[in-house]
């Protein structure tokens, strides 16, 4: 190998690594912000923050990243990162996937506990009306809103 490829070859390992570290600059900022502006939760953004870390570990510290491929037995580093990164991925879409369904759970359970209380609401509602005498009456949209902040 030549000496000007050699060269090269650093001063791509170099700016490789700062793209790198102004990547994860940015990202954790951006995590930052929505953590912020209440866009994310600090569960998720810990995952986030944790990920950022790990970049910015790896692109710091390069004999790190020589190590583990050679742990894990990967001829090249990037080929490693690719694999660690599909890892991370699938990681994070698995735990997202769980919250998601879980989330999804919970808002069929509320939306049944709504719909119950819905009907105790108008069944009481008539049954007041019809002893007063009065003819029962279903609320319009305006009465249901209203009803629905008082007590029965």
């Amino acid at each position: 190998m030549s000496v000007l490829a050699a060269q090269a070859l650093h001063n791509l390992s170099s700016t490789s690594r700062f793209a790198a570290l102004a990547l994860t600059a940015v990202g954790f900022g951006v995590v930052l912000e929505l953590v912020r502006r209440r866009r994310l939760v600090e569960r998720y953004a810990l995952l986030w923050m944790l990920v950022s870390i790990g970049l910015l570990v790896l692109a710091v510290w390069n004999q790190l990243l020589n190590w583990l491929t050679d742990l894990s037995g990967f001829q090249v580093p990037a080929n490693f990162l690719f694999a660690a990164a599909f890892g991370v991925v699938f990681f994070l879409l698995l735990h997202f996937s769980v919250a998601i369904s879980r989330l999804s759970e919970e808002t069929k359970m509320l939306a049944q506990d709504v719909a119950r209380l819905d009907h105790e609401l108008r069944k009481a509602q008539n049954g007041a009306s019809t002893t007063n005498g009065a003819e029962p009456h279903e609320p319009e949209a305006s009465e249901e809103l209203t009803t629905g902040d008082t007590e029965a």
